[in-house]
């Protein structure tokens, strides 16, 4: 890990999670200079640019395009990233495959084509010629160029919002990377403080491309765990071995497939709270290489509710709670390293999301707690490491309520 010099990242997360100024979240802080650079351009409305829709209502009408290399980087983006549902009466109602803080799904899309660029403009469902002033630089194959919306956090986030940003990019590149094979294509990330670029190979005729559509679909459908006003009230669960055993298999193969899509991002380590379940003694373990180590007997899952800055999450009936942890000089180093850390554990966490969504469970990513309590209740500091990205496992309440009204 690269710590000469710590970024601008790293230094405001750092005061985030110690420090916590109270004067730094009363009023929208103005963009520094890592997070205008990273910044999105206000697209045309005009008529200009490049009709996706046909795209688009193929999607939604089952059909899987399956045309050029870009027609089909364009379905697999509006599919991982377009809401699945939407709930109206709750506070945050929109939902696609991956989550995102307050359901702003602030990122945005630049398509990278040979000499153009073009940026995907999601509302009016175009691609938008950038200025010519962008187009210096000519890539030789597709490319996807992901930037955000800043101005779309509250106050709260004046701190993390570039953090916010690395992670959502991290869990939208799991659900990219996953259907990506299905549609012919391969993606490489290419990650520095200036830019995040997904490069894309054309590997041929789609395989599958249709069916994986749809069981992503549905996918994304289930995994909407917030069609209940105002909290998480997940339904009762106990952990058994065999549940345990999947966790901890899916861990292992999330952490795999880490390694092949970011190769240079530092090492995460993992620490699993259980409460008591059929054949699952109580405790905080540390995992390494699926096996699990007990580091106090003692049942944590309360304690994590304690050491939670919100009181609208119950966590009566959690059977888990998962950490993820990075080292302490994670707080020292370069825009480039933070980014990329903060992508692993976004494309992490998506990968054990997507596990559990396919066992009847729903796992909910969260990173609101008092750090200090967390670090103690892990021990965390004894190996140098400090608790960053957390992770609920329940069992999701909304599939106990389906229904149908006639």
């Amino acid at each position: 890990m690269n710590t000469d010099q710590p970024g601008r990242c790293a230094i405001d997360e750092f005061s985030f999670r110690y420090l916590s100024p109270a004067d730094a979240s009363v009023v929208a802080r103005p963009l520094d200079a890592f997070e205008q650079t990273h910044q999105v351009a206000p697209p045309a409305r005009d008529a200009s640019g490049i009709d996706i829709e046909p795209l688009f209502r193929a999607l939604v009408t089952g059909e899987a395009p399956d045309g050029s290399a870009r027609d089909r980087l364009l379905a697999l983006l509006l599919q991982v990233h377009q809401p699945a549902t939407v709930t109206p009466c709750a506070g945050y109602g929109v939902h696609a495959s991956y989550p995102s803080p307050r359901a702003y799904y602030p990122l945005r899309f630049s398509l990278l084509d040979g000499d153009a660029r073009w940026q995907v403009d999601m509302r009016a469902l175009r691609l938008r010629p950038e200025p010519a002033a962008a187009s210096a630089t000519t890539y030789a194959a597709l490319a996807l160029e992901v930037r955000t919306d800043f101005t779309v956090y509250a106050p709260l986030y004046n701190l993390f919002r570039k953090s916010l940003f690395a992670l959502e990019t991290g869990h939208f590149l799991s659900e990219l990377m996953a259907l990506a094979p299905y549609a012919g294509l391969g993606i490489a990330p290419a990650v520095t403080g200036q830019a995040i670029r997904l490069d894309v190979r054309d590997e041929g005729v789609p395989a599958g491309w249709q069916a994986a559509l749809q069981t992503h679909q549905r996918y994304a459908r289930e995994r909407n765990s917030g069609r209940f006003y105002r909290g998480f009230y997940p339904a009762p669960c106990v952990f058994d071995e065999v549940m345990l055993d999947g966790l901890l298999a899916a861990l292992a193969e999330a952490q795999s497939a880490l390694a092949v899509a970011l190769p240079h991002a530092p090492a995460i380590d993992v620490r699993l709270c259980l409460r008591r379940g059929d054949g699952v003694p109580a405790g905080v373990y540390r995992v390494d290489g699926g096996a699990l180590a007990c580091i106090d007997p003692h049942d944590p899952v309360d304690a994590c509710e304690r050491h939670y800055n919100y009181d609208n999450f119950n966590f009566t009936t959690v059977p888990a709670v998962l950490f993820l942890c990075v080292d302490e000089l994670a707080f020292h180093c370069h825009d480039d390293t933070f980014l990329e850390m903060n992508m692993s554990l976004g494309y992490l966490n998506q990968q054990l999301i997507r596990h559990l969504s396919g066992h009847g469970l729903v796992g909910r990513p969260f990173r609101s707690y008092d750090q200090l309590g967390i670090d103690t209740l892990l021990q965390t500091p004894a190996d140098g490491q400090r608790a960053y990205y957390g992770l609920m496992v329940a069992r999701n309440r909304c599939r106990e309520a389906w229904g149908v009204l006639r």
